[in-house]
């Protein structure tokens, strides 16, 4: 009897020890599903936050510098000064013009 006893033991605990190996080996296979799945998603993550850094970047380089707006505007400023002296003067050349030219007037009809 005691041989039948230990021979029931034995098979017992191979049986407990080979579904503990089954369980361990599914838990694995899900584990290393679930792994690959958040890798995937990760590389995806990364694909779309790569993607948006070069979108940034495209609209980044179609954006004025500071220098450029800066050069641009002192560009126009000097040109409008230019053309506020030009108007002036010019301004000043048709008051003279009249003035000469009504005092001509005024020597032909006296």
């Amino acid at each position: 009897m005691e041989v039948d006893a230990v021979t029931a033991l034995d098979r017992l605990v191979h049986a407990e020890l080979d579904a503990l190996r089954r369980e361990t080996a599914a838990a694995d296979a899900t584990a290393q599903r679930a792994i690959t799945v958040a890798a995937d998603e990760a590389k995806e993550r990364l694909a779309s936050h790569n993607g948006l850094i070069e979108q940034m970047r495209e609209q980044a380089s179609h954006l004025a510098t500071r220098e450029s707006v800066d050069t641009f505007k002192e560009t126009m400023e000097r040109r409008l000064d230019q053309s506020e002296r030009f108007q002036a003067r010019l301004t000043g050349g048709m008051l003279l013009l009249s003035f000469v030219g009504v005092a001509n007037l005024v020597k032909l009809w006296t």
